[in-house]
């Protein structure tokens, strides 16, 4: 309705743009348009150029000017073009018939100070959500940069992208509602690191189930934790749920449009060539101002303004370009073209971050002031150059046998001796289990379990390992590391578990196998040989055992004389000898995992991948089932090898060990391996 002086109020959109690449506040010129934040036509507009070349050129003269149409109307600097602009326009609606009530702009300029001041109506000042969100964006790449969270998670680029989601979310889902924006927000950075105190049941996944929530964008759906990396999310964020923010965001409202028309004018008025210096640069702007409300028919309507017949193909291609930008408006406003370009961008971005990574600093900003040449890519080149040489299919045999001299002989893994029973020793044979966060070189202890042969005495203890359980094997042992009060915490399903460090979890299990060598050797006057028994351990859980154990650990497991077995060749053994015990139903043998023995032996099942339910399963199978084997064939087929030896075995290939086979194959598809020595990995050659 209008107001008490007959002026209708408007709500609009106001920005700025430069004709200059890069950087726009150098540029000598410029133009600003209100645009109706509904309609999204252009209500009024303005340029403003610092430059005239008739002017400019008769200075230099000392001459007088010709009569010309001199378009030079700024004379400050570039930025302040953006609030001067803002001004004048604002102040020529009265004159017909409307003033702009409310408009939308970005944060960049002081625009907003500018209208208050000199604008004699008031006027409501809108936050560009868009360009907020990429200001936080911005910000949050710059705080990974420059800060350091040590025992943190890393503000990666996959968090960034989750916290600036949840900020776009937060907006959408309640525009018009500054309250709820508000405690939203403020929710955004707790909710992240797992405290769901002040969340709402409506979106909150957490609240709605507890037991199965995982986060659907951050690393492997874990909590954040760490509380300097909290402090300053929760400061950063904190700026943007402001009372006087808030405000500015609630109507969830964005100057996109001025950015379209800044592309227009970009089109028309190209940024590498320059206009400004006459009366071009205005027409060019008002060329994209006509395209932008009247589409691109506004050519013809031009031409027949001035009584000039725009002529067939003038006509049919304004048609069929207003049809292509109408079935691209479509296409562009469709919910699956928004998904799908969300799906590529992420994908885009994540691919690059990854090759970065891969590929290490290869362009920063004065990185090639102190780069060391030796290692550089010039070095490099050369090496590739000289392996390169070796594809050339003229060259001769003799001559690729000299390449041979250079390449070390290959070195086949290290056998080592199992153990042989001895009836004169008395064995204590202890089962042993794990479980990790993941699987490789890169696992951690979670768990540590372990029996005795007698069943009496056992061990098991959790461990906190320092980096999350991947989703791969919390699906297996149910385990899983959360944020619990600011601390990581290791769950056992909805359980929170009792942890130790993992030195600490060592040096307990060292103290049990001497408590259990010492309670033997009052019982018994032969010498006592321990032997550490685990299904699949010679390939995972012994060398994951001792990858973590520390030198001290190494040498009490030595003094003691424990040595390491494998259950897993005693079933093969068992499977491929078909036992009696082990009959299917069908005439087949069960497999040789330790939960199908366990089903075929006992007629029921126990709770698997949980350590200690597994050495006591294994117990059971090794010492108290139809099996009846003896302690001969048990130390016979579970080949037990001294810590030593694991220990070398799991360390394999050292760097005396690293070689390859340089062996020739008479055939064009013959593949060999040839060791690069100075760049420390292997290149693939074909012969």
């Amino acid at each position: 309705q209008p107001d008490e002086n007959n002026l209708l109020p408007v709500p609009c959109s106001y920005d700025m743009g430069w004709q200059k690449r890069g950087k726009g506040f150098n540029s000598n010129t410029g133009q600003g348009a209100v645009m109706g934040l509904h309609t999204g036509k252009i209500l009024d507009y303005a340029t403003k150029n610092k430059t005239c070349m008739t002017c400019d050129h008769t200075r230099r003269m000392k001459t007088t000017p010709t009569k010309h149409d001199c378009r030079k109307n700024h004379t400050g600097s570039s930025k302040v073009m953006e609030p001067i602009s803002a001004v004048e326009l604002f102040n020529n609606a009265p004159k017909q018939g409307v003033k702009y009530s409310t408009y939308t702009g970005d944060d960049d300029s002081t625009t907003e100070s500018y209208i208050h001041q000199q604008v004699p109506y008031g006027v409501e000042k809108f936050s560009d959500i868009i360009h907020m969100k990429r200001s936080l964006t911005t910000r949050l790449y710059n705080l990974s940069k420059t800060a350091k969270f040590t025992d943190c998670s890393p503000l990666s680029s996959k968090v960034i992208e989750y916290l600036v989601k949840c900020f776009s979310i937060v907006i959408g889902q309640n525009k018009g509602d500054p309250k709820s924006m508000q405690s939203s927000m403020k929710c955004i950075v707790p909710h992240a690191f797992g405290d769901h105190s002040c969340c709402s049941e409506s979106w909150c996944g957490w609240k709605q189930d507890s037991s199965n929530y995982r986060h659907a964008n951050l690393p492997y759906g874990k909590d954040l934790h760490g509380q300097p990396l909290k402090s300053a999310l929760e400061d950063l964020f904190a700026q943007y749920y402001t009372d006087n923010v808030i405000t500015k965001l609630s109507p969830a409202a964005n100057s996109q449009r001025n950015e379209s028309l800044n592309s227009t004018v970009g089109s028309k008025n190209p940024k590498i060539r320059f206009y400004g210096g006459s009366e071009s640069n205005d027409f060019r702007v008002a060329c994209a101002v006509a395209q932008t409300n009247a589409g691109y028919g506004y050519v013809c309507r031009t031409l027949e303004a001035l009584r000039i017949d725009p002529g067939l193909t003038c006509t049919r291609y304004t048609l069929e370009m207003e049809k292509k930008k109408d079935k691209d408006c479509q296409r562009k406003n469709s919910l699956e073209f928004k998904k799908r370009r969300n799906q590529l961008h992420t994908k885009r971005i994540h691919g690059i971050a990854r090759k970065e990574k891969q590929e290490g600093k290869t362009y920063e900003t004065n990185v090639g002031l102190n780069i060391d040449q030796t290692t550089g890519p010039t070095a490099i080149d050369h090496q590739i150059k000289e392996i390169s040489r070796l594809f050339d299919d003229h060259i001769s045999v003799e001559t690729l046998k000299s390449y041979e001299v250079a390449v070390s002989p290959f070195t086949p893994r290290p056998v080592f001796p199992a153990m042989i029973y001895d009836s004169k020793l008395f064995y204590n044979i202890i089962i042993y289990d794990t479980e990790t966060n993941t699987t490789g070189k890169a696992a951690q202890l979670c768990q540590l379990s372990a029996i005795d042969k007698s069943g009496h005495n056992s061990f098991s203890e959790y461990i906190l390992p320092t980096k999350d359980i991947d989703k791969h094997a919390s699906r297996v042992n149910k385990l899983s590391v959360k944020t619990l009060n600011g601390k990581r915490t290791l769950f056992k399903e909805t359980a929170a578990l009792k942890t130790l460090t993992c030195d600490d979890a060592l040096s307990r299990f060292i103290v049990y196998l001497k408590t259990s060598i010492d309670n033997l050797r009052r019982e018994t006057t032969k010498d006592i040989c321990t032997v550490l028994i685990g299904h699949n351990s010679k390939k995972f859980d012994t060398p994951i055992f001792l990858r973590h154990s520390c030198n001290d650990v190494h040498a009490k497991l030595q003094a003691m004389g424990i040595w390491f077995g494998d259950s897993l060749s005693q079933f093969d053994h068992l499977v491929k000898s078909k036992h009696e015990a082990l009959n299917l139903s069908n005439g087949q043998t069960c497999s040789s995992k330790e939960s199908a023995f366990y089903d075929r032996l006992f007629n029921e099942t126990f709770d698997a991948h949980d350590a200690l339910e597994d050495v006591i399963a294994l117990r059971r199978i090794l010492f108290a089932s139809p099996l009846r084997l003896s302690e001969e064939d048990i130390v016979s087929y579970c080949k037990p090898v001294s810590s030593s030896d694991a220990l070398n075995d799991c360390q394999f290939p050292k760097s005396e060990f690293i070689a390859a086979s340089t062996s020739f194959i008479d055939s064009p598809a013959a593949v060999r391996f040839v060791s690069s020595a100075n760049s420390g990995g292997f290149v693939l050659l074909r012969h």
